[in-house]
């Protein structure tokens, strides 16, 4: 038995639907004391892990632990008709997930289960030498001043700052983020990292940004994956994005 019920399904409508713009379908973990969900894009490019405790929801309940798999697709369709205040209860009901959402009507949709392949999945357990927290906003910011620019952005970090720069056919842009900035929080760079990545994939994972004032930043030189998560009371989503050649 698996049942779980939110008052507010805001901040879980603005993670379907960010992930959703990555991954086709995603495998989920029903735990005792925890949903956890991780998944990767068809090429391996970006992974996924989401670990929703039993804080997060107002009621959690699950009697067995089970691994179930659910198409990414199919939920970004729920998620679309999460209106702001709605409330959100999960059930496992034989060989489907059953979301109801809850309004002054009640609206009930099904979501056939998927089987699952866990273990194609890769684990990812690295030392960065990189670590920031700052205001999201900034850095969403400095990542659309990208986007306008080039399909890919360069990150040059040294103990002093954080330097986002792209570069197209007839514009550049380059964005400095000075440790001192008053929208850092944290700025720990054990060594100084060049690395580059894809701009799609950093603007999806920026459509979680709602969910959380502050962003976390991990990253390494040329070869390690960029980290990046969104914390919230009961909830942490990561992503990782592979680089691209310098």
């Amino acid at each position: 038995m698996f049942t779980a019920s939110l008052n507010d399904a805001k901040n879980l409508k603005y993670i379907m639907e960010s992930m959703s713009d990555l991954v086709d379908e995603a495998v989920f973990f029903l735990r005792k004391d925890m949903l956890r969900l991780e998944a990767c894009d068809p090429s391996l490019v970006c992974k996924i892990e989401l670990d929703l405790h039993d804080t997060f929801f107002n009621e959690y309940q699950a009697s067995e632990e089970r691994t179930i798999g659910l198409s990414m697709s199919a939920l970004r369709k729920i998620s679309r008709r999460i209106h702001l205040g709605d409330g959100m209860s999960l059930q496992l009901n034989g060989g489907t997930m059953d979301f109801t959402l809850h309004s002054s009507i009640k609206r009930q949709f099904q979501c056939m289960l998927l089987e699952t392949q866990e273990d194609t999945l890769p684990t990812i357990d690295v030392e960065y030498p990189v670590y920031i927290e700052m205001d999201v906003s900034v850095f969403k910011e400095a990542i659309r001043d990208a986007a306008i620019v080039a399909n890919s952005v360069l990150f040059d970090i040294t103990p002093d700052e954080m330097i986002i720069s792209a570069e197209g056919d007839t514009e550049r842009a380059r964005i400095c983020i000075h440790r001192g900035s008053e929208s850092v929080r944290k700025f720990e760079v054990n060594k100084e990292c060049h690395s580059r990545f894809n701009l799609g994939y950093l603007v999806s994972f920026l459509h979680s940004s709602y969910i959380s004032d502050l962003i976390q930043i991990r990253m390494g030189d040329k070869t390690l994956p960029l980290r990046v998560d969104f914390l919230i009371e009961g909830m942490r989503l990561t992503f990782y994005l592979a680089p691209m050649e310098l």
